[in-house]
């Protein structure tokens, strides 16, 4: 009978270990997956901004320079009608 016990207890922690080693075994999996995911989303951003082109500034846009030579040029007509 005592024989019997030792080797149950042995296949028990021989199946526990193999469990745990498992276990760390989908997390790296996991973490390997997340890695990868990571890096095609960035590269993909990346060429986003890269290949995708700006739309051109709007002729009104509330452009503060845009803004102050409206008014300069505003200034400068006013002077000579004066």
């Amino acid at each position: 009978m005592d024989k019997i016990k030792t080797i149950l207890t042995l296949i028990a922690i021989i199946i526990g270990a193999l469990a745990v080693l498992a276990g760390i075994g989908l997390v790296y999996s996991l973490l390997n997956y997340i890695l990868v995911f990571a890096v095609l989303c960035l590269a993909g951003y990346v060429a986003i901004k890269l290949f995708v082109k700006s739309e051109p500034p709007q002729l009104n846009s509330p452009d503060p320079r845009n803004e102050l030579k409206n008014v300069q040029r505003l200034l400068d007509q006013y002077k000579k009608d004066q």
